[in-house]
C-alpha cells in the first residue's frame, strides 16, 4: 500500500465534513500549489426552532477520535475506566485516551452532560474521527 494513501474512514470523515460544511469541490494542483474551494450557495436560515424542555433531555452529542490510533477507556495504570454509561461529566473532563506510538493524546469533554453510550472498547483502534461516546449535555 502506498504510504501517501489515506486510509477510507478518513475520506469518509472528510467527506462528512465537506458536505456539513456546504463545501461542493475541493481542487488541488501542484508545482507552486493552488488549491480552489468551492461552496454552495446557502440559502436565507430559517428561523430558530424552539425545542420544547422536555425534548432537549433526548438529546446526544458525539464525541470522536482526535487522531487515529489505540483507544484507552482507562490510563495505562488504572483498572478504573474515565467514564462509563449513566456518569455526569464535566466541561474539559477526560474521557479517554487515544495512544499513537508512545503518545498519549487526551479525549476532552466539550460541555458538560450524562454519558449515553460508549461506542468503541479499550484497547480497539480507532480512526480520525471514530465515535467513541455519546453523551446528553445538560445546561446547569
Amino acid at each position: 500500500m502506498d504510504k501517501t494513501a489515506i486510509p477510507l474512514p478518513t475520506l469518509r470523515a472528510l467527506a462528512r465534513k465537506m458536505q456539513s460544511s456546504g463545501l461542493n469541490s475541493l481542487a488541488l494542483d501542484g508545482k507552486h500549489w493552488s488549491v480552489r474551494l468551492t461552496f454552495a450557495a446557502t440559502p436565507a436560515a430559517p428561523a430558530p426552532a424552539i425545542v420544547p424542555a422536555t425534548e432537549i433531555s433526548s438529546i446526544t452529542q458525539r464525541i470522536g477520535a482526535p487522531m487515529p490510533g489505540t483507544l484507552l477507556r482507562r490510563h495505562p495504570h488504572s483498572q478504573q475506566d474515565f467514564v462509563a454509561p449513566g456518569q455526569q461529566i464535566i466541561a474539559g473532563e477526560v474521557v479517554a485516551l487515544v495512544q499513537v506510538g508512545p503518545l498519549y493524546v487526551p479525549v476532552i469533554s466539550p460541555t458538560r452532560g450524562t454519558i449515553r453510550s460508549l461506542m468503541a472498547e479499550h484497547l480497539s483502534t480507532v480512526e480520525y474521527d471514530e465515535e467513541i461516546l455519546t453523551f446528553a449535555p445538560s445546561s446547569a
